[in-house]
């Protein structure tokens, strides 16, 4: 079989003719099942880590600058009532270099790695950490996984969206996350499928839209496998071929009538015997954008509420009254305009640190609501998180959370015992200052 290898590090300067992958903010994760020999029960599943370069900080070195980053993946399996039992971490260091300066702020310009874990079918949370080393500057990513069997007479992994690849070489590079609409033709496919024996057959590749995605892109994650949407059909091609026994890579330039426009897509793969019996199946949910801050809302009204915190009520009015999606997504970004710290950059650091930090107090608090509404969770997205958290345990447990930097401390005390954390004294209340 021939051996493709995904090409790790960076990846700048595409052709324009291609869809560019924008940098997904602060960084995109994305798990693969592969089709990889693994004990009896277990799935090797592939976890792609893509970070941009304009979420690191470059120092001057001889001859460029360099960025230097730590990662730490942890995967726990959810049990019954979303509970989480830790199973597997990875950690590992990456370094990046360049000559020009301009590629540390290019959109364009991304550090990719990847880990491999042996899981058994079932569901899984998967938490990325990264560490800047030069700011120490902390950001995390969480992705649900459903880990499938594999057991049929044919398996296949999920498919890969390239970017590029390269034949004379067997190397390609693959999206991670959303991708950006640019006028392309042709979006190759790399997919791995093993068969317990050899056999004719073909395979069936289908692209369809969301409906009601047209006009709005919906970003982030968007469909479990099998679930039923209102899809339109666009492309349905068919290859056919004769399936050797054992592990075989597949690479398949799909064909587009039309350029991409942004929205929300399903790719489908479907191996069918000779006769017509469907041997295996695969989905992959990928959304197309317009814009690169879209990757930090996945869900746009959602996003509104969350700005509870820092927006007046007149302007949250605003926001919401837009009467179509577009027209609420556009005060939306006005919104954050007007508090860009760096106008005229593709990025907006303060957007990015507070839905950040709505990511972290979910991640951390949530519950019986999210884990950004509880009180914990809205000191976090507020303040960040703190320097130290003094704990104490009892009837009625309690924790000290202290920003030296910021002169101020919040209690907050269980008194249920359930661990749902009150906040003992109002944010805006002086006696929270450190005197």
């Amino acid at each position: 079989m021939k051996r493709w290898a995904v090409f790790l590090g960076l990846w700048w300067g595409l052709s324009a003719g291609m869809l560019q992958a924008q940098p997904e903010a602060p960084f995109a994760i994305e798990a693969i099942h592969t089709v990889a020999p693994a004990p009896p029960g277990q799935r090797w599943v592939d976890l792609y880590v893509q970070v941009p370069y304009a979420t690191l900080q470059f120092l001057r070195i001889e001859g460029g600058f360099s960025a230097t980053y730590a990662l730490l993946a942890e995967v726990y399996r959810l049990e019954a009532g979303d509970q989480r039992r830790f199973v597997a971490r990875e950690s590992w260091q990456r370094s990046v270099t360049t000559a020009d300066f301009a590629a540390t702020q290019s959109p364009e310009a991304a550090d990719l790695s990847t880990r491999s874990f042996i899981l058994p079918p079932g569901r899984y949370q998967v938490v990325v950490q990264l560490e800047d080393r030069a700011t120490q500057r902390l950001i995390t990513r969480t992705l649900d996984v459903q880990v499938r069997s594999l057991e049929s007479p044919v398996a296949l992994s999920d498919p890969l969206l390239l970017k590029t690849y390269t034949p004379d070489r067997q190397q390609l590079v693959p999206y991670v996350g959303a991708v950006s609409a640019i006028a392309a033709r042709t979006l190759p496919i790399f997919y791995e499928l093993a068969a317990r024996q050899r056999q004719a057959g073909r395979v069936v590749y289908e692209l369809l839209r969301l409906e009601q995605s047209r006009g709005w892109p919906i970003v982030g994650p968007l469909l479990g496998l099998g679930r039923a949407e209102n899809y339109v059909l666009l492309e349905q091609q068919v290859e056919v071929l004769t399936l050797p026994a054992g592990r075989t890579a597949r690479l398949y330039p799909l064909e587009l009538k039309e350029p991409l426009d942004p929205g929300a897509y399903l790719l489908r793969l479907r191996v069918v015997a000779e006769k017509g019996e469907l041997l295996a199946a695969v989905e992959k949910p990928f959304t197309v954008f317009w814009n690169p801050l879209m990757a930090y809302v996945q869900d746009l009204d959602a996003a509104i509420d969350q700005l509870r915190y820092i927006a007046k009520a007149k302007e949250l009015t605003y926001i919401r009254s837009g009467k179509t999606p577009e027209q609420r997504w556009q005060r939306f970004l006005e919104f954050w305009k007007k508090r860009d710290p760096t106008p005229g950059t593709p990025r907006n650091e303060q957007m990015e640190e507070y839905y950040t930090r709505i990511a972290l107090a979910n991640r951390k608090f949530s519950g019986q609501r999210p884990g950004w509404q509880t009180d914990r969770g809205h000191i976090v997205v507020l303040f960040g998180e703190p320097d130290f958290i003094e704990r104490r345990s009892g009837t009625q447990p309690y924790e000290i959370w202290h920003y030296r930097r910021l002169g101020r401390r919040f209690i907050f005390i269980d008194q249920t015992g359930q661990g749902d954390y009150k906040l003992l004294e109002p944010v805006w209340d002086e006696r929270s200052r450190i005197r």
